[in-house]
């Protein structure tokens, strides 16, 4: 693209970007109109790395959050006046900040020196990743980005580019850390939301927030495109993943009845997310993919029909490693090459290396070629594979709900797999907490020495009994069905890569004004944050939830 056609292209987006924020606005006028009590408490809204699309969202719920008596604070990179028009449609009074000038040269210069003496100090750029300072987990949040900037599974301490990278970014989580403490020493709020909140920047704001007290909340994506998740973090749990069961809600889910009826419900909710291609649809999972026959899928992947067959679900190499829970192995890369290794080594199975989907919506969305980064890692480490291993890309033309009449045995570190083919009795090995593990239905090694013996003895491993699949599908239950809000007031867009233009990204089916308060999706999510401490926000209260098989929801 020349010089003359980029600039054309960003006065088009502008221009595009202005007329979208004064259709906000008209839209909502009655909201903004609408008489506010005083404010008695403040609300954050940590918007580091955010999108219009998803700023009309929390615009949408800092309009009802005044309406609660909350003041509204927006922390953004820099100055942005389209997102802070998006703010102001709703919230007129909205103060905002900016963590570019809130960190002076001072401070820059400062957090640079302690970040040259902590980069000293280590003897590989794996180990940054265990640095926690004053309770802020400052080598995950860094780790995390600089792996998502190169797209690898692990960094080269030889790679300048790995090192310098990694030193400017501890250097700004450093400066960040300063930064919030300050912030919330001035001005705490009494919530802040989030939608961000594992890579640095965000992952200090976040991690301050929560060791400062404030009432933390993360909003993202549901399976089900027009669902939205909702979770309230804590010290004690701030390293879930969004989709884990609080303690109080696994233990009702464990007292509900539940029928044949519920059963045949779940199953079947589960084959039609996949074959509708419903099931992460915003990225595109399963498009061009087709269910296939068990005996076809063993021809096509030439397994041996004589044998059981275990299927490792790849993660993705280089998203959100170090986010939730404590893993057996340093990171997803290491995890994969170990399990293969043990793989290797165990020739009385079939094993599938199954590449993550999502690898291809992700080269999408960064404008990158698809490249099989995993098994480009695997012929490093091993040549070519012995004939009981194969490799399964992300862009095959196999449906992943194909391979669970193919699957004796799954395993992942904390993957949505793990908690699916549990329903249907087989037996997953996990490599990581923070989402379903030691709930009774997966295999839990606590050391690699473990992990390492159940793969080699996994072939002698029997199906799962009943009881470890009814707690299966209750935990499916509450995580995919109960857990995913449905939006039926708005709906939020998410084509790949908008992050402007003349999309609306979010569309409204209901009045913005004051009765948006007594809808089941905005009007709940506001009760919840203002008058709740419960943990996570359910589409349907949990007590009165009807059976699977008599809700559509």
């Amino acid at each position: 693209m020349s010089v003359r056609q980029s600039l054309l292209a960003r006065l088009r987006n502008r221009i595009a970007a202005e007329s979208s924020v004064r259709q906000w606005r008209r839209s909502l006028f009655p909201l903004r109109a609408a008489i506010a009590p005083p404010p008695q408490r403040s609300v954050l809204f940590c918007n580091l790395m955010t999108m219009p699309s998803t700023a009309k969202v929390e615009s949408l719920m800092a309009g009802l959050l005044r309406l609660k008596g909350y003041r509204t604070r927006v922390l953004l990179e820099r100055p942005d006046r389209p997102i802070e028009g998006i703010f102001r449609a709703a919230a007129p009074e909205a103060d905002f900040l900016y963590r570019e000038e809130g960190i002076g040269l001072a401070d820059r210069e400062q957090a640079r020196q302690a970040a040259q003496c902590i980069m000293a100090e280590l003897p590989n750029l794996q180990a940054l990743v265990r640095l926690e300072i004053d309770g802020f987990r400052i080598g995950r949040n860094v780790q995390s980005i600089v792996l998502r900037k190169f797209r690898v599974g692990r960094l080269d301490d030889a790679d300048p580019q790995h090192r310098a990278a990694t030193l400017n970014t501890l250097a700004e989580s450093l400066a960040t850390k300063s930064f919030v403490q300050r912030l919330l020493k001035e001005d705490r709020p009494d919530t802040a939301i989030f939608i961000e909140r594992g890579y640095t920047p965000a992952g200090e704001i976040f991690d301050g927030c929560i060791m400062g007290g404030v009432d933390v909340v993360q909003w993202c994506g549901a399976p089900q495109s027009d669902c939205l998740i909702y979770r309230r973090y804590n010290t004690e749990t701030r390293g879930e993943h969004p989709l884990a069961l609080s303690d109080e809600m696994w233990r009702k889910l464990l007292e509900m009845p539940w029928s044949a009826q519920d059963d045949a419900a779940l199953v079947e909710r589960i084959a039609t997310n996949y074959e509708s291609g419903a099931w992460y649809n915003r990225q595109q999972l399963q498009e061009g993919k087709r269910v296939i026959a068990a005996d076809n899928v063993r021809r096509m992947v030439a397994l041996d029909p004589e044998k059981k067959t275990a299927i490792i679900f790849c993660h993705i190499l280089y998203d959100a490693t170090f986010f939730y829970g404590d893993s057996l192995f340093d990171d997803y890369e290491q995890w994969m090459v170990e399990t293969v290794r043990a793989a290797i080594a165990n020739p009385q199975l079939n094993w599938i290396i199954k590449v993550h989907p999502v690898n291809v919506w992700r080269s999408k969305m960064d404008g990158a070629p698809l490249v099989q980064l995993e098994a480009e890692t695997l012929r490093r480490h091993f040549g070519v594979l012995p004939d009981h291993v194969k490799i399964l890309p992300a862009d095959t033309a196999i449906n992943t709900f194909s391979l669970f009449d193919v699957a004796d045995y799954g395993l992942t570190v904390r993957g949505t797999i793990g908690m699916e083919l549990p329903c249907f009795g087989i037996p997953v090995v996990t490599a990581g907490t923070g989402r379903y593990s030691g709930r009774g239905f997966t295999i839990d090694p606590a050391s690699r020495a473990e992990y390492a013996a159940v793969i080699a003895h996994l072939h002698e491993v029997p199906r799962l009994d009943a009881a470890s699949i009814r707690r299966a599908r209750l935990h499916y239950y509450g995580a995919l069905n109960l857990r995913p809000v449905p939006m039926r007031s708005f709906m939020l867009e998410s084509p790949i890569g908008a992050t402007s233009g003349p999309a609306p990204g979010v569309t409204l089916s209901h009045r913005a004004d004051v009765s948006l308060l007594d809808t089941d999706d905005l009007g709940r999510l506001v009760t919840w944050l203002s008058e709740s401490r419960a943990p996570e926000l359910l589409a349907r209260d949990l007590p009165a939830v009807a059976p699977l098989h008599a809700s559509s929801g």
